[in-house]
C-alpha cells in the first residue's frame, strides 16, 4: 500500500491535495497528516488515516519527527507544503538510507524558495519577471513593490512610496525584493509537467475575486504564452508533477511574479472545472497512468467557477 506523509495539513494546499487522493484511491492510499495544530483544528485530519502534531518546520524536533514518521508508519512518499519543509525534503533526498523514498522536492526547488533566488533564475532560463530598479534610483521617485525574499503568500508584500524606501536602513533593504508595480489581471497558473515524458499540460486562472486573500470567483482558460512559460520552468526544474506561479502584467508583457514550488489552495479551482492535475500529479510520481485525469482547454473555452465556504463539525464535548 502506498503511504503519504503530507506536510503543513492545515493548509488549503494540502486539503486540497488530501480531498483528491482521498476521492481518487480511496483506502488503497493511507495518508499521514501533520500540523503544528491539534487535529481538532485541522480539517485534513479528518481525511487522514492518522494525523500527528509537530514541532514549528524551523525546529531541528520537525526533522526528527518527520523520520521516525517515516519509519513508523513505512512512508513512501513525503509532499512537503512549506518553504522550510522543502529545505527539509532535501536533507531527506540526500540520505541513502531513505532513497526509495519519494519526495515531491529537490535541491533546485529549496533554493527557489528564497524569492530573490527565484527571481534570478528565472531570468536566466529566460522567464520575463518584474523589473528591478537600482535601490538608489528607485529611493529618488515614483511607487514601487516591496516582498520579503522568504515571505510566504501576500504577507509583508505592498505596493510602497520611495520616500518609505529612502527611509530603510541598509539591513531592511536587503531583506526585501523592490520591483515595477504591476497591472492586472492577476493569474495563477497550474502547471503539470513529466519530465519523464515530457508532457505538460497548462490552466490559467484569473482572479475576479478575492476575499481575505483567497480566491472566491475565478476563470479558467488557456493562454499560449503562459504555456510557453510554463513548460520554461518545468523543464528548468525538471519538474514531475503539478506547481503553480502567479503572473500579471509588467511594463513588456506578462512577468512571473511569484512561483510556487507546489500546487495551490487555488488548485482545487482548476480541478472542478474538469482538469484534475492534483490526482495526476499524484498519479504521474506513482507510474501510474495520469493521462484519464487531463485534457486541453481548447481555444476560446473558459470555465468561471466560484467558491463557498464549508463547515465542518471537529469535536463536540458534553
Amino acid at each position: 500500500m502506498r503511504t503519504v506523509l503530507l506536510g503543513a495539513a492545515g493548509t488549503g494546499t494540502a486539503f486540497a491535495l488530501a480531498s483528491r487522493i482521498r476521492a481518487v484511491w480511496g483506502a488503497d492510499v493511507r495518508i499521514v497528516a501533520v500540523d503544528i495544530n491539534p487535529a481538532e483544528l485541522v480539517t485534513t485530519s479528518l481525511l487522514a488515516d492518522s494525523f500527528v502534531q509537530v514541532p514549528l518546520v524551523n525546529d531541528p524536533a520537525y526533522e526528527k519527527c518527520i523520520r521516525e514518521l517515516i519509519e513508523a508508519e513505512q512512508v513512501n512518499t513525503f509532499i512537503p507544503i512549506l518553504n522550510d519543509e522543502h529545505v527539509v525534503a532535501v536533507n531527506l533526498l540526500s540520505d541513502p538510507a531513505l532513497a526509495k523514498l519519494d519526495v515531491w522536492s529537490s535541491e533546485l526547488y529549496a533554493r527557489c524558495t528564497d524569492k530573490r533566488v527565484a527571481d534570478d533564475w528565472l531570468s536566466e532560463i529566460g522567464v520575463p519577471t518584474p523589473m528591478k530598479p537600482d535601490l538608489t534610483e528607485a529611493s529618488r521617485g515614483g511607487e514601487w513593490f516591496v516582498k520579503p525574499v522568504n515571505g510566504v503568500g501576500s504577507r509583508g508584500a505592498r505596493r510602497i512610496s520611495a520616500e518609505e524606501l529612502h527611509g530603510y536602513d541598509q539591513a531592511t533593504r536587503e531583506t526585501l525584493i523592490v520591483q515595477e508595480v504591476c497591472k492586472e489581471p492577476e493569474v495563477t497558473v497550474d502547471s503539470f509537467h513529466d519530465d519523464r515524458t515530457g508532457a505538460s499540460f497548462v490552466y490559467c486562472r484569473e482572479r475576479l475575486e478575492t476575499k481575505a486573500g483567497v480566491c472566491t470567483k475565478a476563470r479558467v482558460f488557456f493562454d499560449p504564452e503562459l504555456a510557453t512559460i510554463a513548460k520554461k520552468i518545468a523543464r528548468g526544474l525538471r519538474q514531475r508533477g503539478t506547481l503553480c506561479f502567479q503572473v500579471m502584467k509588467g511594463l513588456k508583457g506578462w512577468v512571473v511574479t511569484d512561483l510556487n514550488l507546489r500546487s495551490g489552495a487555488g488548485t482545487a479551482i482548476t480541478c472542478s472545472a474538469g482538469f484534475d492535475v492534483l490526482a495526476a500529479a499524484f498519479a504521474c510520481r506513482a507510474g501510474e497512468d495520469y493521462t484519464k485525469f487531463l485534457s486541453p482547454i481548447a481555444a476560446g473555452e473558459e470555465f468561471i467557477v466560484t467558491r463557498q465556504y464549508a463547515e465542518f463539525v471537529m469535536q463536540h464535548r458534553t
